[in-house]
This record gives C-alpha cells, structure tokens and sequence, in this order.
C-alpha cells in the first residue's frame, strides 16, 4: 500500500496479508532448495537432516527470531548516524521487529533488509547443498520462508534509486521515501 504526502510516500504491508503471502511462499522456496539437493544427493540424506531439524525446532526458532532481527539492527546501525543508538527492537503483537529511527539510504537499507535472508536462509541452504548436508538445508529453507516479509519489502524498495532517503515506518511494517 502507498500513501502520499507532500515531501514522502508511505509503502507500508498489511501484516496479516504479509503473514498470508509468506505461508503460502515455503511451496516455492521448498522446492527451489529441495530437488536440486535430492537431485545431486538422495532423499534419505534430505530426511536425516530433516529429522534433526525438527529436534532442534524451538531451539531453531528462538534463536533464530533473535539473530533475525539483530542482523537488521547491526547492519543499518552501521550507517545510522547514531549507530545502536537508532535502534530499537521490539514486539508487536506476536510479531518481533527491528526499528531504525533514523533515514538511511536505500542501498543501506536494502542491506539490512536481506542480510537475515542471505545469512540464515540463502548461505545455509546453499552450503546445504553443497556438502549434502540436510540439517543446513531445512535450516536455509526455514529461515529463507521466514523473511518473506523482507522479501516483500525488498520489492516495494526494487525500483526505487539506492541514493533515495528511506525512513523504517515507526508503527506499520514498511517505509518512507523522501523526496
């Protein structure tokens, strides 16, 4: 959704149509990890790490909604001008978020958009498949599904240009564009 006022526009997402979307992402994501990896390996290789995922599930999953929301913070405190200080972690609702109460540049928010993505979803599910290793790919697999949020962020950001102000929606999840 896009709001306009004089000097910014508003790209915000409805959370319950962001937590639809991303459900409804894991059948695609599944698959572009999942047949390669029982192509080049074998299924029984898939399930071993399967198995031990699920052992590890809350674990995973707690730790994991932390290192999310940290590689945000850490990522766009490195070009805020106030660093940490510009940075705020919270919950809303039963959804853990990453605030950056300052504007940061496009490319700077981009980064700290994706790095939950790459880090925990995309370099696991590679490595995953690289070294037939089925844990790391559930792992990749669970936290790529996980940052379908950011995934849709990231393409509301796609046509806008790197050196743009953007300002992190205190309230919505989305942002600002100054112009």
């Amino acid at each position: 959704m896009m709001a306009e006022t004089e000097d910014r526009k508003e790209y915000t997402l409805n959370i319950g149509k962001v937590n639809i979307y991303s459900f409804l992402m894991i059948v695609p994501i599944a698959t572009i990890y999942f047949f390669p990896f029982i192509f080049i390996w074998d299924y029984e290789t898939f399930d071993l790490g399967r198995k031990e995922f699920m052992k590890l599930l809350i674990f995973v999953f707690v730790f994991g909604i932390i290192l999310h929301e940290l590689l945000h913070g850490i990522t766009w405190a490195l070009f805020a001008k106030r660093g940490f200080r510009s940075i705020k972690f919270g919950i809303n609702g039963l959804t853990p978020y990453c605030h950056c109460k300052e504007p940061l540049k496009v490319k700077h928010y981009r980064l700290g958009g994706m790095m939950p993505l790459l880090i925990m979803g995309i370099i696991p599910a590679i490595a995953g498949l690289m070294i037939g290793n089925g844990l790391f790919l559930c792992i990749g697999i669970f936290f790529t599904w996980t940052a379908g949020g950011d995934i849709m962020s990231l393409f509301m950001l796609q046509k806008i240009d790197n050196e743009t102000m953007v300002s992190d929606h205190p309230d919505k999840m989305g942002f600002y564009i100054t112009e």
